[in-house]
Protein backbone atom coordinates (compact mmCIF):
# COMPACT_ATOMS: atom_id res chain seq x y z
CA UNK A 1 0.00 0.00 0.00
CA UNK A 2 2.89 2.04 0.62
CA UNK A 3 4.99 1.37 -2.73
CA UNK A 4 1.67 2.23 -4.29
CA UNK A 5 1.02 5.39 -2.53
CA UNK A 6 4.46 6.72 -3.22
CA UNK A 7 4.05 6.16 -7.18
CA UNK A 8 0.96 7.27 -7.54
CA UNK A 9 2.49 10.71 -5.48
CA UNK A 10 5.43 10.51 -8.16
CA UNK A 11 2.54 10.26 -11.17
CA UNK A 12 1.09 13.29 -9.76
CA UNK A 13 3.51 15.76 -9.36
CA UNK A 14 4.82 14.43 -13.29
CA UNK A 15 1.08 15.33 -14.73
CA UNK A 16 0.77 19.10 -12.64
CA UNK A 17 4.38 19.88 -14.17
CA UNK A 18 2.87 18.92 -17.77
CA UNK A 19 -0.73 20.85 -17.05
CA UNK A 20 1.01 24.54 -18.85
CA UNK A 21 2.04 22.47 -21.71
CA UNK A 22 -1.20 20.71 -21.61
CA UNK A 23 -3.17 23.87 -21.89
CA UNK A 24 -0.69 25.47 -24.34
CA UNK A 25 -1.09 23.05 -26.68
CA UNK A 26 -4.89 22.95 -26.24
CA UNK A 27 -4.81 26.54 -27.16
CA UNK A 28 -2.53 26.82 -29.70
CA UNK A 29 -2.93 23.67 -31.57
CA UNK A 30 0.76 23.75 -32.93
CA UNK A 31 3.89 24.61 -31.36
CA UNK A 32 4.79 26.27 -34.30
CA UNK A 33 6.08 29.89 -33.26
CA UNK A 34 6.46 28.56 -29.77
CA UNK A 35 9.08 31.25 -28.13
CA UNK A 36 8.06 31.48 -24.37
CA UNK A 37 10.99 30.31 -22.68
CA UNK A 38 12.07 30.21 -19.07
CA UNK A 39 8.38 30.61 -17.84
CA UNK A 40 7.20 27.59 -16.18
CA UNK A 41 3.05 28.76 -16.86
CA UNK A 42 3.99 29.46 -20.98
CA UNK A 43 2.11 32.96 -20.41
CA UNK A 44 3.78 36.37 -20.40
CA UNK A 45 0.90 37.69 -18.85
CA UNK A 46 1.12 35.86 -15.45
CA UNK A 47 4.05 37.02 -12.96
CA UNK A 48 6.85 34.99 -13.27
CA UNK A 49 8.01 35.01 -9.72
CA UNK A 50 4.63 33.13 -8.97
CA UNK A 51 5.31 31.14 -11.86
CA UNK A 52 8.88 30.25 -10.96
CA UNK A 53 8.04 29.79 -7.51
CA UNK A 54 5.37 27.08 -8.53
CA UNK A 55 7.83 25.07 -10.84
CA UNK A 56 10.68 25.37 -8.09
CA UNK A 57 7.91 24.00 -5.46
CA UNK A 58 6.73 21.39 -7.89
CA UNK A 59 9.87 20.38 -8.71
CA UNK A 60 11.45 19.80 -5.22
CA UNK A 61 8.58 18.13 -4.09
CA UNK A 62 9.58 15.38 -6.96
CA UNK A 63 13.00 15.63 -6.13
CA UNK A 64 11.66 13.85 -2.66
CA UNK A 65 10.04 11.42 -3.91
CA UNK A 66 12.68 10.27 -6.47
CA UNK A 67 14.74 9.72 -2.88
CA UNK A 68 11.81 8.35 -1.16
CA UNK A 69 10.88 6.04 -4.34
CA UNK A 70 14.44 4.57 -4.14
CA UNK A 71 15.00 4.07 -0.43
CA UNK A 72 11.41 2.08 -0.35
CA UNK A 73 11.31 -0.99 -1.74
CA UNK A 74 8.61 -0.09 -4.34
CA UNK A 75 8.91 -2.24 -7.14
CA UNK A 76 8.86 -6.04 -7.38
CA UNK A 77 11.81 -6.81 -10.37
CA UNK A 78 13.11 -4.65 -13.00
CA UNK A 79 10.38 -5.54 -15.42
CA UNK A 80 8.08 -3.24 -13.06
CA UNK A 81 10.57 -0.53 -12.93
CA UNK A 82 10.99 -0.45 -16.45
CA UNK A 83 7.01 -0.05 -16.69
CA UNK A 84 6.78 2.96 -14.02
CA UNK A 85 10.04 4.41 -15.95
CA UNK A 86 8.07 4.22 -19.45
CA UNK A 87 4.60 5.71 -17.90
CA UNK A 88 6.86 8.63 -16.21
CA UNK A 89 8.64 9.33 -19.33
CA UNK A 90 5.58 9.10 -21.46
CA UNK A 91 3.83 11.82 -19.10
CA UNK A 92 7.06 14.31 -19.88
CA UNK A 93 7.25 13.64 -23.51
CA UNK A 94 3.85 15.85 -23.05
CA UNK A 95 5.60 19.10 -21.00
CA UNK A 96 7.39 21.32 -24.28
CA UNK A 97 11.11 22.47 -24.06
CA UNK A 98 10.33 25.52 -21.97
CA UNK A 99 14.35 26.47 -21.05
CA UNK A 100 15.92 25.31 -24.30
CA UNK A 101 15.00 25.56 -28.10
CA UNK A 102 17.63 23.45 -28.97
CA UNK A 103 15.37 20.50 -30.21
CA UNK A 104 13.80 23.48 -32.58
CA UNK A 105 17.46 23.65 -33.96
CA UNK A 106 17.94 19.64 -34.48
CA UNK A 107 14.57 19.28 -36.30
CA UNK A 108 15.62 22.29 -38.89
CA UNK A 109 18.55 21.05 -39.73
CA UNK A 110 17.46 17.66 -39.90
CA UNK A 111 14.91 19.43 -42.56
CA UNK A 112 17.70 21.23 -44.13
CA UNK A 113 19.10 17.81 -44.72
CA UNK A 114 16.41 15.26 -45.69
CA UNK A 115 13.64 17.76 -47.56
CA UNK A 116 16.14 20.08 -49.48
CA UNK A 117 19.38 17.92 -50.10
CA UNK A 118 21.49 20.95 -48.58
CA UNK A 119 24.67 19.81 -46.45
CA UNK A 120 24.21 21.40 -43.13
CA UNK A 121 28.11 21.24 -42.06
CA UNK A 122 28.56 23.80 -45.22
CA UNK A 123 24.84 25.82 -45.53
CA UNK A 124 23.15 26.99 -42.75
CA UNK A 125 19.26 27.20 -42.26
CA UNK A 126 19.05 31.02 -41.78
CA UNK A 127 20.75 31.40 -45.24
CA UNK A 128 19.07 28.65 -46.99
CA UNK A 129 15.59 30.15 -45.96
CA UNK A 130 16.89 33.43 -46.95
CA UNK A 131 17.80 32.71 -50.29
CA UNK A 132 14.94 30.47 -51.10
CA UNK A 133 12.02 32.25 -48.74
CA UNK A 134 9.22 32.65 -51.49
CA UNK A 135 9.33 29.49 -52.59
CA UNK A 136 9.46 27.49 -49.09
CA UNK A 137 6.80 26.96 -46.92
CA UNK A 138 7.76 24.76 -44.24
CA UNK A 139 7.29 25.19 -40.59
CA UNK A 140 9.96 23.25 -39.21
CA UNK A 141 12.99 25.21 -41.43
CA UNK A 142 11.44 28.55 -40.42
CA UNK A 143 11.13 27.82 -36.98
CA UNK A 144 14.97 26.55 -37.12
CA UNK A 145 16.09 29.78 -39.30
CA UNK A 146 15.04 31.74 -36.83
CA UNK A 147 16.66 29.78 -33.67
CA UNK A 148 19.88 31.11 -31.87
CA UNK A 149 21.87 28.48 -33.33
CA UNK A 150 19.98 29.35 -37.11
CA UNK A 151 22.78 31.13 -38.36
CA UNK A 152 25.46 28.10 -37.37
CA UNK A 153 26.49 24.47 -39.35
CA UNK A 154 25.88 21.74 -37.58
CA UNK A 155 27.78 21.58 -34.47
CA UNK A 156 27.71 17.86 -33.75
CA UNK A 157 28.44 14.88 -35.56
CA UNK A 158 27.36 13.08 -38.33
CA UNK A 159 25.46 10.22 -36.10
CA UNK A 160 23.62 12.90 -34.60
CA UNK A 161 22.86 14.53 -37.89
CA UNK A 162 21.51 10.99 -39.19
CA UNK A 163 19.69 11.24 -35.94
CA UNK A 164 18.42 14.63 -37.35
CA UNK A 165 17.47 14.02 -40.61
CA UNK A 166 15.48 10.62 -40.03
CA UNK A 167 13.42 12.37 -37.84
CA UNK A 168 12.44 15.36 -39.78
CA UNK A 169 11.97 12.67 -42.70
CA UNK A 170 9.20 11.27 -40.79
CA UNK A 171 7.39 14.44 -39.65
CA UNK A 172 6.19 15.29 -42.97
CA UNK A 173 7.10 18.99 -42.62
CA UNK A 174 4.80 19.00 -39.35
CA UNK A 175 6.42 20.79 -36.95
CA UNK A 176 4.32 19.66 -34.16
CA UNK A 177 4.21 16.14 -35.15
CA UNK A 178 8.41 16.22 -35.83
CA UNK A 179 8.48 17.39 -32.18
CA UNK A 180 6.63 14.05 -30.72
CA UNK A 181 8.76 11.96 -33.05
CA UNK A 182 11.86 13.29 -31.40
CA UNK A 183 10.79 13.04 -27.75
CA UNK A 184 9.38 9.62 -28.76
CA UNK A 185 12.78 8.68 -29.67
CA UNK A 186 14.57 10.09 -26.91
CA UNK A 187 12.07 8.28 -24.46
CA UNK A 188 12.32 4.93 -26.25
CA UNK A 189 16.33 5.44 -25.54
CA UNK A 190 15.70 6.66 -21.98
CA UNK A 191 14.15 2.89 -21.15
CA UNK A 192 16.51 1.30 -23.13
CA UNK A 193 19.87 3.22 -21.02
CA UNK A 194 17.62 2.38 -18.00
CA UNK A 195 17.74 -1.47 -18.57
CA UNK A 196 21.11 -1.09 -19.65
CA UNK A 197 22.10 0.04 -16.00
CA UNK A 198 20.42 -3.29 -14.85
CA UNK A 199 21.83 -5.58 -17.47
CA UNK A 200 25.48 -4.12 -16.90
CA UNK A 201 25.54 -3.30 -13.26
CA UNK A 202 23.10 -6.81 -12.17
CA UNK A 203 20.84 -4.14 -9.93
CA UNK A 204 17.69 -2.71 -10.34
CA UNK A 205 18.41 0.34 -8.55
CA UNK A 206 20.29 1.96 -10.88
CA UNK A 207 17.40 1.96 -13.41
CA UNK A 208 15.24 3.98 -11.00
CA UNK A 209 18.65 5.89 -9.54
CA UNK A 210 18.80 7.36 -13.64
CA UNK A 211 15.31 6.51 -15.01
CA UNK A 212 13.13 8.17 -12.42
CA UNK A 213 15.90 11.24 -11.93
CA UNK A 214 14.00 14.96 -12.46
CA UNK A 215 17.16 16.50 -14.25
CA UNK A 216 17.12 13.39 -16.16
CA UNK A 217 13.27 13.46 -17.32
CA UNK A 218 13.71 17.36 -17.51
CA UNK A 219 16.92 17.46 -20.02
CA UNK A 220 16.56 14.39 -21.88
CA UNK A 221 12.52 13.94 -22.33
CA UNK A 222 10.92 17.26 -21.94
CA UNK A 223 13.72 19.32 -23.63
CA UNK A 224 14.91 16.78 -26.30
CA UNK A 225 19.02 16.58 -25.47
CA UNK A 226 21.06 14.59 -27.53
CA UNK A 227 23.18 13.70 -24.97
CA UNK A 228 20.76 11.18 -23.72
CA UNK A 229 21.63 9.11 -27.32
CA UNK A 230 25.42 9.69 -26.33
CA UNK A 231 24.79 8.36 -23.30
CA UNK A 232 23.17 5.44 -25.21
CA UNK A 233 25.96 4.25 -27.44
CA UNK A 234 28.77 4.68 -23.74
CA UNK A 235 26.65 2.24 -22.24
CA UNK A 236 26.51 0.10 -25.50
CA UNK A 237 30.38 0.31 -25.45
CA UNK A 238 30.73 -0.86 -21.71
CA UNK A 239 28.16 -3.48 -22.18
CA UNK A 240 30.32 -5.47 -25.15
CA UNK A 241 33.55 -4.49 -23.18
CA UNK A 242 32.41 -6.14 -19.95
CA UNK A 243 30.19 -8.96 -20.92
CA UNK A 244 30.49 -9.72 -23.70
CA UNK A 245 34.40 -9.46 -23.98
CA UNK A 246 34.06 -7.35 -27.58
CA UNK A 247 36.35 -5.22 -28.42
CA UNK A 248 35.47 -4.81 -32.05
CA UNK A 249 31.44 -3.99 -31.47
CA UNK A 250 32.89 -1.61 -28.11
CA UNK A 251 35.11 0.49 -30.55
CA UNK A 252 32.03 0.58 -33.06
CA UNK A 253 29.89 1.71 -30.61
CA UNK A 254 32.44 4.57 -28.83
CA UNK A 255 32.93 5.81 -32.57
CA UNK A 256 28.89 6.24 -32.87
CA UNK A 257 28.69 8.09 -29.56
CA UNK A 258 32.17 9.91 -30.66
CA UNK A 259 30.00 10.91 -34.24
CA UNK A 260 27.75 12.71 -32.09
CA UNK A 261 29.42 14.16 -29.33
CA UNK A 262 33.53 14.63 -29.80
CA UNK A 263 34.11 14.11 -25.81
CA UNK A 264 33.60 10.46 -26.10
CA UNK A 265 37.09 9.63 -27.53
CA UNK A 266 38.39 10.31 -24.02
CA UNK A 267 37.13 6.89 -23.22
CA UNK A 268 39.17 5.12 -26.15
CA UNK A 269 42.44 4.37 -24.15
CA UNK A 270 40.40 3.09 -21.18
CA UNK A 271 38.33 0.66 -23.23
CA UNK A 272 41.41 -0.86 -25.26
CA UNK A 273 44.01 -1.15 -22.67
CA UNK A 274 41.63 -2.75 -20.37
CA UNK A 275 40.64 -5.20 -22.80
CA UNK A 276 44.31 -6.01 -22.97
CA UNK A 277 44.80 -5.94 -19.32
CA UNK A 278 46.75 -9.57 -18.76
CA UNK A 279 49.68 -8.45 -21.65
CA UNK A 280 52.23 -7.80 -19.34
CA UNK A 281 54.86 -6.47 -22.34
CA UNK A 282 54.53 -2.37 -22.57
CA UNK A 283 55.41 -2.76 -26.07
CA UNK A 284 52.56 -4.96 -27.14
CA UNK A 285 50.36 -2.47 -25.17
CA UNK A 286 51.29 0.13 -27.07
CA UNK A 287 50.99 -0.86 -30.26
CA UNK A 288 47.48 -2.66 -29.33
CA UNK A 289 46.41 1.24 -28.57
CA UNK A 290 47.72 2.20 -32.64
CA UNK A 291 45.90 -0.90 -33.74
CA UNK A 292 42.51 -0.50 -32.48
CA UNK A 293 43.16 3.50 -32.10
CA UNK A 294 43.78 3.22 -36.11
CA UNK A 295 40.58 1.02 -35.99
CA UNK A 296 38.48 3.73 -34.11
CA UNK A 297 39.61 6.38 -36.41
CA UNK A 298 38.83 4.75 -39.56
CA UNK A 299 34.86 3.77 -38.53
CA UNK A 300 35.12 7.50 -37.34
CA UNK A 301 36.12 8.66 -40.45
CA UNK A 302 33.75 6.61 -42.46
CA UNK A 303 30.68 8.31 -40.63
CA UNK A 304 31.51 11.69 -42.17
CA UNK A 305 31.28 10.28 -45.83
CA UNK A 306 27.89 11.21 -46.89
CA UNK A 307 28.77 14.97 -45.59
CA UNK A 308 32.36 15.30 -46.26
CA UNK A 309 33.53 17.98 -49.00
CA UNK A 310 36.62 19.15 -47.01
CA UNK A 311 38.22 18.66 -43.74
CA UNK A 312 36.51 22.03 -42.65
CA UNK A 313 33.73 19.78 -41.79
CA UNK A 314 36.37 18.33 -38.34
CA UNK A 315 35.76 21.64 -37.17
CA UNK A 316 32.26 21.52 -36.60
CA UNK A 317 32.09 21.63 -32.95
CA UNK A 318 34.17 24.95 -32.83
CA UNK A 319 31.18 27.75 -33.13
CA UNK A 320 30.50 25.98 -29.16
CA UNK A 321 33.85 26.44 -27.85
CA UNK A 322 33.91 30.07 -29.12
CA UNK A 323 30.95 31.57 -27.61
CA UNK A 324 30.45 31.68 -23.33
CA UNK A 325 27.82 30.67 -21.19
CA UNK A 326 27.04 28.88 -18.01
CA UNK A 327 31.01 28.57 -17.55
CA UNK A 328 33.36 28.55 -14.31
CA UNK A 329 34.48 31.39 -16.50
CA UNK A 330 31.19 33.70 -16.32
CA UNK A 331 32.86 34.58 -12.85
CA UNK A 332 35.89 36.30 -14.02
CA UNK A 333 34.38 36.74 -17.99
CA UNK A 334 32.41 39.89 -17.54
CA UNK A 335 34.97 41.99 -14.94
CA UNK A 336 38.43 40.78 -16.57
CA UNK A 337 37.89 39.63 -19.86
CA UNK A 338 41.70 39.27 -20.30
CA UNK A 339 41.92 37.29 -17.06
CA UNK A 340 39.30 34.77 -18.41
CA UNK A 341 41.29 34.00 -21.39
CA UNK A 342 44.03 33.55 -19.80
CA UNK A 343 42.51 31.24 -17.21
CA UNK A 344 40.84 28.83 -19.94
CA UNK A 345 44.30 28.41 -21.60
CA UNK A 346 45.93 27.63 -17.72
CA UNK A 347 42.79 25.22 -17.50
CA UNK A 348 43.36 23.74 -21.30
CA UNK A 349 46.87 23.26 -20.14
CA UNK A 350 46.12 21.50 -16.56
CA UNK A 351 43.33 19.19 -18.08
CA UNK A 352 45.67 17.90 -21.37
CA UNK A 353 48.75 17.39 -18.71
CA UNK A 354 46.32 15.47 -16.41
CA UNK A 355 44.84 13.23 -19.53
CA UNK A 356 47.97 12.79 -20.50
CA UNK A 357 49.67 11.24 -16.99
CA UNK A 358 46.14 9.26 -16.90
CA UNK A 359 47.03 7.59 -20.34
CA UNK A 360 50.68 6.66 -19.45
CA UNK A 361 49.86 5.89 -16.37
CA UNK A 362 47.33 3.48 -17.65
CA UNK A 363 49.81 1.96 -20.60
CA UNK A 364 52.52 1.19 -17.58
CA UNK A 365 50.29 -0.24 -15.03
CA UNK A 366 50.46 -3.71 -14.38
CA UNK A 367 46.85 -4.85 -12.75
CA UNK A 368 44.12 -2.63 -14.43
CA UNK A 369 41.36 -3.09 -12.56
CA UNK A 370 37.79 -1.28 -14.27
CA UNK A 371 36.51 0.09 -10.92
CA UNK A 372 39.37 2.10 -10.08
CA UNK A 373 40.44 2.87 -13.76
CA UNK A 374 36.76 4.25 -14.53
CA UNK A 375 36.78 6.51 -11.20
CA UNK A 376 40.19 7.91 -12.47
CA UNK A 377 37.77 8.90 -15.87
CA UNK A 378 35.49 10.03 -14.23
CA UNK A 379 37.46 12.68 -12.45
CA UNK A 380 39.08 13.65 -15.82
CA UNK A 381 35.80 13.77 -17.21
CA UNK A 382 34.69 16.58 -14.54
CA UNK A 383 37.89 18.63 -15.26
CA UNK A 384 36.75 18.06 -19.06
CA UNK A 385 33.30 19.60 -17.96
CA UNK A 386 35.06 22.70 -16.21
CA UNK A 387 37.00 23.97 -18.87
CA UNK A 388 34.44 23.95 -21.11
CA UNK A 389 33.21 27.88 -21.99
CA UNK A 390 29.92 26.59 -23.28
CA UNK A 391 28.54 24.75 -20.42
CA UNK A 392 24.81 23.82 -19.82
CA UNK A 393 23.87 21.78 -17.10
CA UNK A 394 21.91 18.55 -19.46
CA UNK A 395 25.94 17.99 -19.97
CA UNK A 396 26.10 16.10 -16.72
CA UNK A 397 24.10 13.26 -18.55
CA UNK A 398 27.62 12.40 -19.13
CA UNK A 399 28.65 11.48 -15.88
CA UNK A 400 25.74 9.04 -15.71
CA UNK A 401 27.24 6.42 -17.96
CA UNK A 402 29.92 5.33 -15.09
CA UNK A 403 27.76 5.48 -11.44
CA UNK A 404 28.08 1.90 -12.08
CA UNK A 405 31.19 1.99 -10.64
CA UNK A 406 31.47 4.90 -8.13
CA UNK A 407 31.77 4.55 -4.25
CA UNK A 408 28.42 5.42 -2.68
CA UNK A 409 29.12 9.07 -2.14
CA UNK A 410 30.17 10.18 -5.67
CA UNK A 411 26.86 8.55 -6.48
CA UNK A 412 24.89 10.62 -4.22
CA UNK A 413 27.22 13.84 -5.38
CA UNK A 414 26.31 13.06 -9.15
CA UNK A 415 22.61 12.94 -8.55
CA UNK A 416 23.14 16.07 -6.12
CA UNK A 417 25.29 18.40 -8.70
CA UNK A 418 22.18 17.34 -11.57
CA UNK A 419 19.68 18.47 -9.34
CA UNK A 420 20.93 21.48 -8.10
CA UNK A 421 21.98 22.62 -11.87
CA UNK A 422 18.03 22.40 -12.49
CA UNK A 423 16.99 24.51 -9.82
CA UNK A 424 20.01 26.83 -10.17
CA UNK A 425 18.48 26.80 -13.89
CA UNK A 426 15.54 28.75 -12.14
CA UNK A 427 17.44 32.40 -12.00
CA UNK A 428 16.46 32.46 -16.09
CA UNK A 429 13.11 31.75 -14.78
CA UNK A 430 12.54 34.76 -12.39
CA UNK A 431 14.36 37.30 -14.85
CA UNK A 432 15.31 36.33 -18.14
CA UNK A 433 17.46 34.37 -20.38
CA UNK A 434 20.86 36.50 -20.51
CA UNK A 435 24.63 35.98 -20.06
CA UNK A 436 24.32 38.54 -17.27
CA UNK A 437 22.94 35.93 -15.27
CA UNK A 438 25.55 33.14 -15.86
CA UNK A 439 27.43 34.63 -13.16
CA UNK A 440 24.77 33.92 -10.75
CA UNK A 441 23.94 30.55 -12.36
CA UNK A 442 27.27 29.57 -11.48
CA UNK A 443 27.15 30.83 -8.08
CA UNK A 444 23.88 29.39 -7.19
CA UNK A 445 25.10 25.50 -8.17
CA UNK A 446 28.47 26.14 -5.78
CA UNK A 447 26.02 27.16 -3.03
CA UNK A 448 23.50 24.35 -3.33
CA UNK A 449 26.30 22.08 -3.96
CA UNK A 450 27.92 22.88 -0.62
CA UNK A 451 24.48 22.67 0.80
CA UNK A 452 23.85 19.31 -0.32
CA UNK A 453 27.51 17.95 0.85
CA UNK A 454 26.47 19.23 4.40
CA UNK A 455 23.19 17.46 4.23
CA UNK A 456 24.39 14.03 2.85
CA UNK A 457 27.75 13.97 5.22
CA UNK A 458 25.21 14.86 8.47
CA UNK A 459 22.88 12.07 7.21
CA UNK A 460 26.14 9.44 6.76
CA UNK A 461 27.66 10.42 10.15
CA UNK A 462 24.29 10.11 11.95
CA UNK A 463 23.62 6.59 10.04
CA UNK A 464 26.98 5.72 10.94
CA UNK A 465 26.84 6.52 14.89
CA UNK A 466 23.64 4.57 14.86
CA UNK A 467 25.37 1.37 13.19
CA UNK A 468 28.38 1.44 15.70
CA UNK A 469 25.19 1.87 18.49
CA UNK A 470 23.98 -1.67 17.45
CA UNK A 471 27.35 -3.22 17.23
Amino acid sequence: MKSKIIKISFIILSILLIIPSIKYLAENKTVMGFNIYFNFFLNNDISKILSTSIFLILFILLIIMYFIINKTKCFKDVKSILIFITIIGMIFTIMLPWTSSDIFYYMGVGELDSKYNQNPYYTTMREYYEENEEYIDDDILLQGANNYWGNTTVVYGPIAQLFFKICSFLSLKNITLALFIFKFLNLVIHVINSYLFYRISGKSKFASIYGLNPFILIEAISNVHNDIIVLFFILLTLYFLLKRKNLFLSIICLALATGIKYFTVLLLPIIILYHFRKENKLSIRFLRCIEYGLMFIVIFALEYILYFNDYQILLAMMPQTSRYAKSIYALILQHNNDLCMKVRYIALAIFALYYFIFCINLITEKNIRFYKTIRKYNIVLILFLLILTNFQQWYLIWLFATIIWQKPNTIRNIIGLSLCTEIANCVYMFMYESYKFDEYFVEIIIALYIAWKIITNKNISKLNVERKELK
